[in-house]
Order: structure tokens, then C-alpha cells, then sequence
């Protein structure tokens, strides 16, 4: 029997016709007015885009050199060994590249220190290095690390014909890359505001799934909410989901065992995303060797499919649900 459950965490009392979670997984909540603590650089830099880290890293790169050379070029390139003399610019191309080659701890041996201060100032920079190229060590293998799921959901999700009578609420996942996903568990929670309040409220429910848990993500999955009468969904159609906000939450949670690591995927739908009257196309076959082809294009492929009509009364379910 589905119920109604607390807020989950996306709040009661807020109106609007934003969607909770956005298409690519993520929450659909900005922030403002919170602070910034070194403490996060860390969090932060793991959840930058790979485009931005590496820009980031060579801004730094360059500033961190451009300081060391311009501190080279007011003590004078005459102090480092092997260094141009009378060329401004090729003065500060030593300088530069000696910054560059100090920071790095290269070191090839032609541009070497002169003097006792710029000997100094290039120990200084050396252990800035250590500690720069350390840092970033770090965060590059947190970066590369950290498991990012491949699940990807049917575009729309449907509301067709199930059996014994009964319609249900469907969508379908499948994962992408060829890794063994374990110990799969989906939630489906249905968000609605209640016209009946002034300040439309929202209202969550717990679909039951015909099948939550799975132990092995071998082809799709398809969760199939079967719409018996004790459903929020009964007696409903699409005209009524879209005049309720309704947004269909899908969390799945599973084991990555190529990893070693739990991932946890996102993904959501709203009314205008649901085709009624829709069942999914088969997306594997079984070729003549026995082997099992799973077609992961065909993920979002549908095909018409007549509803039940809701006034049908139909046969009891039977204990064991049989799997899509």
C-alpha cells in the first residue's frame, strides 16, 4: 500500500512549478548568502568540471611562476648563472624559466643560483612546489576516484497497461558501460501539491515497486508501479498530474563492483514527460549462440499501448509479481 511519507528533505510548505530534480540528476536548490572556508577548497575542487580544475591549475601554475620571476628579475639575472645579460627580454625568459624549472624541481642544469639570496629565494620555491604538486596529486586522484555513474533513464517515462486488469506507472534504466553493478535498490516517490490548500503544499508518496531490489544490473530494469486502489495515483490520469505539479522522484542506489564503491543516481519526471497510453519497446535479445545482446540505444524506444479503463474492476495481483 502506498503511503504518505514526511518531507524527504525537499520541503512541504513551497509552492511554484519548479521541478525538485533537475535532468541531469542534481538537486534544484541554489544558495545564497553562505561563505566561503578554505576548508572547502577541497570539496570543491572534486566537484569542479574537468575543464575548470585544469584552468585553474595552469593560472596558478603561471602566477606561481610570475612571482618567483619577477623576484628573480629585481635581485638581477646577473646572479643566476648561465642567465642572458642586456636583453630585457630574454632576461626575463630566464627568469622564468629558472622560476619554472625550480618550481618543478627539474633542474637541467644549465640556469643554476649565483648567489646566496637567489639560492635562498629558489629553496623557498622548491619546497612551494613540493607542496603545490602534492596538493594537486591529491585532488587529481580524489578526482579520478571517485565512481560516476553511467545510468541513464528512458526519456519519458508511461503510464500503460500492466496485467490482471491493471495499469501502472513505468520507467526504465539501464547501465551504460559494461561494468558489473550490484545489490540494486530503487525508490519511486511521488510529489503533488494539494489544490484543496491555499498555499498548495506539497505531498510525498512512497510508490510501491513490483520489484525494488535486484541483485544484479545485468540488462534494464524496468520499475513498474502497478496502479491498484490504494494508489495515489488511482483514478488519475496525465490532465490531473499536470494540474497537481506532480513530479515522479527516482532514486536508485547500487554497488559498483568493478570500483568497490556504492554510487547513488537521480533522476526525475514530470507530467509532461509521461506518455499515457505507452508500454517500452524490449531493449535485448537472445542470439542463436545463447548469448544475451542488450541494446542500450533502445532505452527510450516506446510503442501505443491501450490503458485499461479506470472503471474496470479487476482481478486480484498475485503474491509474486512477475518482472518486466
Amino acid at each position: 500500500m502506498a503511503k504518505q511519507i514526511n518531507d524527504p528533505g525537499f520541503g512541504i510548505k513551497l509552492g511554484g512549478t519548479g521541478r525538485i530534480v533537475r535532468k541531469d540528476g542534481s538537486l534544484n536548490v541554489g544558495r545564497t548568502g553562505d561563505r566561503f572556508h578554505w576548508s572547502d577548497l577541497y570539496h570543491a575542487a572534486l566537484m569542479w568540471s574537468w575543464t575548470k580544475y585544469l584552468g585553474l591549475t595552469l593560472v596558478l601554475y603561471i602566477v606561481v611562476n610570475a612571482v618567483f620571476g619577477t623576484l628573480y628579475m629585481l635581485i638581477g639575472t646577473d646572479q643566476i648563472l648561465n642567465a642572458h645579460d642586456g636583453d630585457w627580454w630574454m632576461e626575463l625568459s630566464d627568469a622564468m624559466f629558472f622560476s619554472a624549472q625550480t618550481l618543478t624541481t627539474v633542474g637541467y642544469g644549465n640556469l643554476a643560483p649565483g648567489s646566496p639570496l637567489v639560492s635562498a629565494i629558489a629553496s623557498l620555491e622548491a619546497l612551494a612546489g613540493l607542496f603545490i604538486f602534492g596538493i594537486f596529486t591529491g585532488i587529481s586522484f580524489g578526482r579520478f576516484s571517485r565512481i560516476k555513474p553511467r545510468i541513464t533513464f528512458a526519456e519519458h517515462a508511461v503510464l500503460g497497461p500492466h496485467r490482471d486488469g491493471y495499469n501502472a506507472f513505468m520507467c526504465r534504466l539501464v547501465n551504460e558501460r559494461s561494468s558489473v553493478v550490484m545489490d540494486s535498490t530503487a525508490n519511486l516517490i511521488l510529489v503533488m501539491q494539494d489544490p484543496n490548500e491555499p498555499q498548495h503544499n506539497r505531498r510525498y508518496y512512497q510508490l510501491n515497486l513490483d520489484i525494488s531490489h535486484i541483485s544484479s544490473l545485468a540488462i534494464n530494469w524496468t520499475l513498474v508501479h502497478t496502479i491498484t486502489s490504494d494508489s495515489p495515483l488511482s483514478g488519475l490520469r496525465l490532465a490531473d498530474l499536470v494540474q497537481r505539479n506532480a513530479e515522479f522522484l527516482v532514486i536508485l542506489t547500487a554497488f559498483d563492483d568493478t570500483v568497490g564503491q556504492q554510487f547513488y543516481s537521480r533522476y526525475s519526471y514530470r507530467p509532461q514527460e509521461i506518455l499515457e497510453g505507452a508500454k517500452y519497446v524490449s531493449m535485448f535479445e537472445t542470439l542463436d549462440s545463447g548469448d544475451v545482446t542488450v541494446h542500450v540505444d533502445r532505452v527510450h524506444d516506446t510503442t501505443p499501448m491501450d490503458l485499461y479503463p479506470l472503471a474496470t474492476v479487476p482481478a486480484p495481483l498475485d503474491e509474486q509479481p512477475s518482472p518486466l
